[in-house]
């Protein structure tokens, strides 16, 4: 196992920009092999894994209804919403959180993502305005380049902050101190093989691990496999907007029942990419 991970790892080294990512090696050499890529990092935790519905626009008269109509859709147990430029300010966020915790319930996990667009008074002061909603993180605050404001904000609350998915190396994660919770995307961090040095990081530092799975199909099944196999990996995100290249692209599905997604044992990553959908979008 050694062997291939770091020959795989010395390969992604691109100057700059979005690294190149080897989801599809590593995919190969399951399929080559008869077994599921998570069995070649090292096993699996569970079976299954739990996840939450991804998306939550709507406002404050409305925000409600759809985030309970995504738990209606797979038995959801937790729910994020967006929150921070959308709705101009951070009071204006606070009061879709506090519709959206009414109409969940105490018992329900709702996540905010900010996508980086509070000022560091601002998230401060979203998370003053929250701090009763028992939320389960608040998701990249402000700009992930800003890594004091980062810092400063999580220092600033006890809301659990999440951060990572524009990160392109493993070194970032642990040492800037600014999230108590990791979120590598299989498509931007390099793939599988640097994903799980930063899984292996994030158990070093007493942290978890919540892969960002936005992306199409296969960026989705290697961040569900490097979340099974992590100890550090709790949940895993499910989009439920629209998508074809995570519902349409491949011919298997992922389902999700009583808030749990099943890991899969087909060899590789687990997925078939349907050529009729390539060639239908194919731009000649």
């Amino acid at each position: 196992m050694a062997g291939p991970a770091v020959g795989l790892h010395r390969h992604a080294r691109p100057a700059f920009g979005r690294r190149w990512t080897d989801r599809a090696l590593w995919d190969i050499l399951g399929k080559s092999l008869g077994v599921p890529v998570w069995r070649l990092l090292g096993g699996r935790t569970a079976a299954a894994m739990p996840a939450y519905a991804s998306g939550g626009w709507a406002g404050p008269d409305k925000i409600g209804e759809q985030l309970l109509g995504y738990i209606e859709q797979g038995g959801f147990r937790a729910v994020k919403m967006r929150v921070g430029i959308i709705d101009t300010d951070p009071r204006h966020s606070a009061r879709r959180v506090a519709a959206a915790r009414a109409a969940l319930g105490p018992e329900c996990g709702l996540m905010c993502d900010a996508h980086g667009t509070f000022s560091v008074a601002e998230a401060k002061r979203f998370c003053r305005l929250v701090e009763d909603r028992n939320l389960t993180w608040l998701e990249e605050p402000v700009t992930a380049d800003d890594k004091a404001g980062c810092a400063a904000v999580r220092t600033a609350t006890d809301i659990p902050t999440a951060a990572g998915e524009s990160r392109v190396h493993p070194a970032r994660f642990p040492r800037s101190g600014d999230a108590g919770i990791f979120q590598p995307d299989l498509a931007i961090c390099g793939g599988i093989t640097e994903a799980m040095r930063i899984s292996a990081l994030a158990s070093a530092h007493n942290l978890r691990l919540a892969p960002h799975l936005w992306a199409g199909a296969p960026a989705f099944a290697a961040g569900l496999h490097v979340a099974a196999a992590s100890p550090a990996g709790f949940i895993v995100e499910y989009s439920l907007g629209a998508n074809p290249l995570l519902h349409d692209l491949i011919e298997e599905s992922f389902p999700v029942q009583d808030g749990l997604i099943e890991i899969p044992d087909r060899p590789g990553l687990g997925i078939t990419v349907r050529e009729d959908f390539l060639a239908e979008h194919t731009v000649k």
